[in-house]
């Protein structure tokens, strides 16, 4: 196995009966909470209330701030870090899916940076990239099972002026305290419990093309996640308040991206995210995980097209769907078989289909290449150039046909 550092200082609770344990740890964080939450679910379902409740037992002072929108804004982090200050919190506490708890993370580091009011030049690309030095402790509640951002040291923030989406990566972002209650997902809709299983699948599937065949017990975990999702979406599908389903959708999301999965691996880039989040930068509206479902056929066929991760398509082809044969059979096979699972689970489509028309896929590219990328390119076992971006994005087109 390749050498590797693993930092894991996330106290993870899991479970309805768990919330008391949560807000006594969280707290130990600070006196005075800011509470971010995102278009009013968390609301109307009663999960914030229960949280604030909780946390007001523990004696912390609670501030509010809802409004975080889908795929968050950087203005919106910055009006928040400003009444964070203005409040005088002193830690952060996220109640909500991917976008709070990203959303919360760079409201943490904006607020601890003094003299700084703009989180957008912080992102990767910007001109004070990779400068901010700390944040504010942070808790998180996930009501989504998606991003694993309870666990991990990224946040993603969008530009609308630009267009732009780009990334915040720093250990000190890794919250300190999480709560995974399944029941608080049991009211997402299908279309968004299916997105969600596509994001969760995309953290294992990037490292485990890209990363080797150095480390077999982080192939292992990696399918353990990806067949747990595979068969539990549907099942899921079916039968959206079942509260078991979730729990393993919720927990397969945290493991997807905790670090396990690619220890030991060689490093890889996320390819498939650049450009996804390059596509939800044009469109702001596209949910993430529908985006990297458009993304992955046409980018898996590609990566083979070009002699790419063979061995590791054929292995999941084997692995994940009992397929047999050569390393070609088993490698075209898996791509074919999961594709099928896409369309079986409302997954499938083109990026025509959602709106994108071809200069749109110019657009992501060109921001692709530039925030991702040398200018010219980004790293997937080698380089995939800007115009084989657009090639991949216009090779979405066949998946408008039945299979």
């Amino acid at each position: 196995m390749h050498p590797f550092t693993l930092h894991l200082p996330t106290e993870l609770h899991f479970g309805a009966v768990k919330g008391p344990a949560f807000a006594a740890s969280a707290g130990k964080l600070g006196e005075h909470a800011f509470v971010v939450t995102g278009s009013g679910s968390v609301v109307r379902l009663g999960y914030l209330a229960e949280v604030v409740r909780l946390l007001t037992e523990a004696g912390v002072k609670i501030t509010p701030f809802a409004g975080i929108e889908p795929n968050p804004e950087a203005e919106t982090v910055n009006r928040a870090a400003a009444a964070l200050r203005a409040a005088g919190c002193d830690f952060v506490v996220a109640v909500g899916g991917g976008s709070a708890m990203d959303a919360a993370k760079a409201i943490a580091a904006l607020a601890a940076t003094p003299g700084e009011n703009d989180i957008w030049p912080f992102t990767l690309g910007g001109k004070k990239a990779f400068q901010l030095k700390a944040a504010l402790p942070l808790a998180c509640v996930a009501t989504t099972a998606a991003t694993a951002s309870e666990v991990t040291a990224y946040s993603v923030i969008s530009q609308r002026a630009s267009h732009g989406k780009s990334v915040l990566g720093h250990e000190f972002l890794k919250p300190r305290v999480s709560w995974l209650n399944p029941a608080y997902t049991t009211a997402v809709p299908a279309n968004v419990t299916a997105d969600g299983a596509s994001d969760i699948l995309s953290h294992v599937f990037e490292n485990y093309l890209l990363g080797g065949d150095a480390s077999p017990l982080a192939d292992r975990h990696s399918e353990g996640v990806m067949l747990t999702v595979i068969e539990t979406l549907p099942k899921q599908l079916a039968a959206l308040g079942d509260e078991t389903l979730r729990g393993n959708l919720l927990w397969a999301s945290t493991l997807a991206l905790g670090g396990f999965q690619g220890a030991g691996r060689a490093d890889s880039g996320f390819p498939m995210h650049s450009i996804e989040h390059s596509m939800s930068g044009v469109h702001p509206a596209l949910a993430h995980g529908r985006g990297l479902a458009t993304i992955y056929p046409a980018y898996f066929r590609w990566l083979l097209a070009h002699g790419r991760a063979p061995a590791r398509f054929a292995q999941l082809g084997a692995r994940l769907f009992g397929i047999a044969g050569d390393e070609t059979a088993k490698a075209q096979g898996f791509v074919l078989q999961f594709e099928r699972w896409l369309a079986a689970n409302g997954l499938r489509q083109s990026a025509a289909s959602l709106g994108f028309t071809p200069a749109d896929f110019e657009r992501v590219a060109d921001y692709t290449v530039k925030t991702y990328g040398d200018g010219k390119s980004i790293d997937a076992l080698g380089p995939i150039s800007r115009d084989e971006i657009v090639a991949i994005l216009a090779d979405t087109a066949r998946q408008d046909a039945t299979i």
